[in-house]
């Protein structure tokens, strides 16, 4: 079963935990490495503070994500209060308004992109460079939206908003030359937040970070958890809080700071900190020896590696001879896995990318695995009218080969029934006549193929369409090459979601998770490391995130190794990952 930084706590404490939880160091940085109990020796240090004389609400702990917060509220003692940077420096915002006046509401979707807009309008010039310049004319509403995510993921930072640019991925890569012109119409944008009375989430650490002195702060104890994720807005916080709060402690593992894309990395905590004592925590309760003796050797065999808690099974590694062979093997050790009674949800299935993680996902529903991924939700429903729409296709096959003309309006009603909302006329003759070329494709995929492109029509018409309704759609689509009418396909379907799920997963959304066994795709030059961070020179980082992979499992890792053509780029990758040193591959069994 997939887990949060849910380590049992040890039966005995180790000579580290006991140094962590009963130091009286005023500046700590404690270097944790894969499941140690990081949590529980965090939270049996705030229970010491409390027991010489600390009052609960005089402890603060700040995390990075409202799931972190969520377990550390669970197991903390009661009065102490948890939250996430961005909580915290809205409260900190809030408490500095005047009295009278109104609190900063918290910006949504819709009104962002209302004053994004204004914002283009109030830089004619910035907006005439970047057409000049691109071609692109901002003011576009798929323009707009594409700078909107542009400045989200930027995080009011420049230098990730470079880093974007520089990425040759289709999203951002046409902002490399004009980042001085989009940086005038993120001032703009700014200014005009803060006139409406509302704040985004990087304004809430900027305007913390100036304000944080004026505010009286209750605090004389604070833990920061996953310190290697922060960004540098972040850090400043951190060290504005540093000269407030006399006792301080921050757990981290620069080993695992794989977000560097959205600035997040491990800071040198004594610039951020002033003087620290570093402490460790070695032993991961997770792994096995077998499993950190690979780990090790993934970062260089360092003389201050971790340390394993048992014997176990050597982790392995599978040579297959391309992309479609790696996901006929996964499938196999699934199987394998299940038969000899490994709960499905203690299987796991890491990939450096979705688009890998999706493929697999298909191999597995198409022979009777059902699977769950936290970056795609699962949308029944809208699978469920996907079917009416494929059941409606073949009721049109049926009429024609009876000789019976179509009734054009009883096929406009039940399209509009199986969406359930108004649709435009446009939008229903589009997706009628789509209708009379999917009854006459030959192939059922190819007509399922087309019934989900008909309510993927649909939905965008009636205003329901999940950002990943066409992901999920896509699912099935292996599946349907195994049935040739709708009633076997839909109950294959239902019987799969009676199942409990194998969990998919890409690797950076596995991070602080564990799994009984984890399978990991794509360990080839190309994928792991990615292309694109090969030719930023980022490859320590996607050593990292190599790391992060093979530390998520507690019982058997399985690494797959698969030449694959990678579409997007028009490239073709056959070497094992430049990761599979002579020390790594000494530590696998090959199969």
């Amino acid at each position: 079963m997939s887990t949060k930084n849910t380590q049992p706590s040890p039966l005995r404490l180790t000579a580290e935990q006991l140094a962590i939880i009963n130091t009286t160091e005023s500046r700590v940085l404690v270097e944790a490495c894969p499941g140690s109990s990081k949590t529980y020796t965090l939270c049996a240090h705030t229970r010491r503070s409390i027991d010489r004389g600390t009052q609960p609400q005089h402890i603060l702990t700040l995390s990075f994500s409202n799931a972190a917060v969520d377990v550390l509220t669970q197991r903390l003692p009661a009065g102490v209060k948890a939250q996430t940077f961005h909580a915290f420096g809205l409260d900190v915002v809030r408490r500095t308004v005047a009295k009278g006046s109104a609190m900063p509401a918290l910006l949504t979707p819709k009104r962002s992109a209302e004053l994004l807009l204004k914002a283009l309008k109030a830089s004619p010039d910035a907006c005439r460079s970047v057409h000049k310049k691109t071609g692109i004319a901002l003011k576009m509403r798929v323009e707009c939206a594409r700078l909107a995510a542009f400045f989200k993921q930027c995080n009011g930072s420049d230098e990730v908003a470079a880093r974007l640019a520089r990425d040759d991925a289709p999203d951002f890569a046409a902002y490399v030359d004009v980042l001085a012109e989009l940086r005038v119409v993120r001032i703009a944008y700014d200014k005009l937040v803060k006139r409406a009375g509302c704040i985004d989430y990087p304004a809430m650490l900027r305007r913390a970070c100036s304000m944080i002195d004026t505010v009286a702060l209750p605090f004389t104890h604070l833990l920061v958890d996953e310190a290697q994720d922060m960004n540098a807005e972040q850090a400043r916080l951190l060290a504005a809080l540093a000269r407030r709060v006399p006792h301080i402690m921050v757990f981290g593992d620069a080993n695992q700071a794989v977000f560097g894309f959205a600035g997040g990395k491990m800071h040198d905590m004594r610039k951020v900190l002033g003087d620290v004592v570093t402490m460790r925590l070695t032993r991961s309760f997770r792994l096995t020896h077998e499993n950190v003796a690979l780990a090790n050797a993934v970062l260089g065999g360092s003389e201050r590696g971790m340390r394993g808690d048992r014997h176990g099974v050597t982790p392995s590694l599978v040579h297959c001879a391309s992309a479609v062979d790696q996901e006929d093997a996964v499938v196999r050790r699934v199987k394998e896995l299940i038969t000899s009674g490994v709960p499905a949800n203690h299987i796991a299935i890491l990939g450096r990318t979705k688009a890998q993680v999706r493929l697999v996902e298909q191999a597995l529903l198409a022979v009777g695995y059902e699977t769950e991924s936290g970056f795609s939700p699962r949308l029944p429903e809208h699978v469920d009218r996907t079917l009416d729409v494929l059941a409606l296709v073949q009721t049109c096959i049926a009429t024609a080969k009876a000789g019976r003309k179509p009734k054009r309006a009883s096929r406009a009603n039940r399209l509009g029934e199986i969406v359930g909302k108004t649709v435009k006329r446009k939008a229903l003759d589009d997706c009628l006549r789509l209708l009379v070329k999917a009854a006459r494709i030959p192939s059922f995929e190819g007509r399922y193929l087309m019934a989900s492109r008909i309510y993927l029509r649909l939905a965008k018409a009636a205003g329901d369409i999940p950002e990943n309704l066409a992901a999920e759609l896509g699912r099935w689509q292996a599946t349907s090459r195994r049935f040739t009418t709708v009633r076997p396909l839909r109950a294959h379907i239902l019987n799969l979601r009676e199942q409990t799920p194998v969990v998919t997963s890409t690797i950076h959304g596995a991070k602080g998770s564990e799994w009984a066994h984890v399978l990991v795709l794509g360990v080839t030059e190309g994928s792991i490391p990615f292309y694109r961070e090969i030719n930023k020179d980022e490859v320590d980082e996607e050593r990292r995130v190599f790391y992060v992979a093979v530390t998520r499992a507690r019982e058997q890792l399985h690494l797959f190794h698969a030449p694959f053509h990678h579409a997007p780029s028009r490239q073709s990758f056959a070497q094992p990952s430049q990761f599979l040193t002579r020390k790594v591959l000494e530590a696998l069994s090959h199969e």
